[in-house]
């Protein structure tokens, strides 16, 4: 397949800078911003928009929106399109023989002596220097030369060298009066990441994690550090988010500034796939989430993380944690995984002991002789806690009723959960 590459630039890189991203992010994911404007690699656009011509047209009208005035080429090689942007009189130009043998020599990478020695000799642009052989110029000059000789014969093998190191934005904003409730900051807290997640958009990326810090009366400062599970720019989502985790951990002043840190992550896919499962979205289960750790607490709502001790409640819960959705399964586990379902509260039971054995468990919902049973285990793992030895545990297989766990705590007998 042909290549294509297309060369922009203007006057002052510096002010022009995020839009020229914006645009060759339209077009491509290989960028590389040089010292007067932008390259980037546009190869399979042809099957997309068209010839050169329209490829040309279309990042023109991308350049009219934004409102930056530039020059742009469109050539087979970098170094053909960036010296097509940098010497073509016309403001659009595609690469052709005519176009490129007329260009002048000062943007060659030519010391300047030899630059004049060529003036000398009538040689004023490119295809003048073509005209003489090879060899003439490669003993004249040296093999140093061939550098330049590569690139008029359009030969160059410069490759694109992505230097866009931003990775992310911010904004703040000072109050002129200190105010007492956050909420009172969401309609220009929604102003500022309008402003932050379109730059975010420009440079093609997305965002699950924000920084607010808030600059208190007191002088003192209040930081929040949030996450998603996922990443997108949507607003509403975002404002919810933080209005839940501010509302959870309050500053203990009034808010004299604040300021937003965005921070850069690749965007996620729009179609999950054709054969996907239907779920709700992740935007939902993250908002209510937050719902419910500011209803009952942090520390009440997280994803279980089993523990390797041997306790009444053997897991904790991680509240930063949240399913990704891409968790993966493994088709063939190397050792059977059975699950385990805690009675809250844990039901009393009778049990019927003979010559120290378990034989029969009765309770409310179920009755019947032990089949087979395990233990004792003492909830010790907690060796210095003197409560943990006081509990007594036993793994019970009733006859047509299931597998439980039977606990024996000061004398009295439950049935604290049930094998799954």
């Amino acid at each position: 397949m042909p290549k294509l590459f297309v060369c922009i630039t203007v006057d002052d890189v510096s002010a022009a800078r995020h839009f020229l991203l914006a645009v060759a992010r339209e077009f491509s994911f290989a960028i590389e911003v040089i010292e007067d404007g932008i390259i980037f690699d546009a190869s399979g656009l042809e099957r997309l928009i068209g010839g050169p011509e329209r490829v040309a047209r279309r990042v023109q009208d991308s350049l009219d929106k934004l409102g930056v005035a530039g020059h742009i080429a469109l050539a087979d090689t970098a170094d053909a399109a960036m010296l097509l942007a940098r010497g073509g009189r016309d403001k659009v130009m595609v690469n052709s023989p005519r176009n490129f043998t007329s260009l002048s020599l000062d943007g060659l990478d030519i010391e300047r002596d030899t630059l004049n020695v060529l003036g000398d000799l009538g040689i004023a642009n490119i295809g003048e220097l073509l005209a003489i052989p090879r060899d003439e110029l490669s003993q004249r000059y040296g093999r140093d030369f061939d550098r330049v000789i590569k690139r008029i014969e359009q030969r160059g093998e410069r490759l694109l060298t992505p230097n866009i190191r931003e990775s992310r934005v911010s904004w703040s904003f000072d109050l002129d009066q200190p105010v007492e409730d956050f909420e009172q900051l969401i309609f220009i807290l929604n102003h500022g990441l309008e402003r932050l997640f379109a730059r975010v958009a420009n440079y093609g990326k997305s965002s699950d994690h924000i920084d607010i810090s808030l600059r208190l009366e007191n002088g003192k400062w209040h930081r929040y550090e949030i996450k998603a599970s996922f990443p997108t720019l949507e607003r509403r989502f975002w404002l919810k988010l933080i209005d839940l985790r501010v509302s959870i951990e309050p500053p203990e002043a009034a808010i004299a500034s604040v300021e937003v840190v965005t921070h850069f992550t690749r965007p996620r896919s729009d179609q999950r796939g054709l054969y996907a499962v239907s779920r709700p979205e992740p935007e939902s289960l993250l908002l209510t989430a937050g719902k419910l750790k500011k209803l009952v607490g942090t520390h009440d709502v997280g994803v279980p993380v089993l523990l390797n001790q041997r306790l009444a409640l053997p897991f904790r819960l991680d509240a930063d944690a949240l399913p990704v959705g891409k968790e993966k399964r493994e088709r063939h586990s190397p050792r059977p995984v059975i699950a385990f379902h805690y009675f809250r509260p844990a039901r009393r039971a009778e049990v019927e002991l003979r010559d120290r054995k378990i034989v029969h468990v009765r309770t409310r919902e179920f009755s019947g002789p032990v089949i087979e049973h395990g233990g004792v285990w003492r909830a010790a793992s907690k060796w210095w806690e003197a409560d943990g030895w006081r509990t007594q545990e036993w793994d019970v297989e009733v006859e047509n009723a299931g597998v439980y766990r039977l606990s024996l705590v000061n004398g009295e007998w439950f049935v604290v959960g049930e094998y799954d």
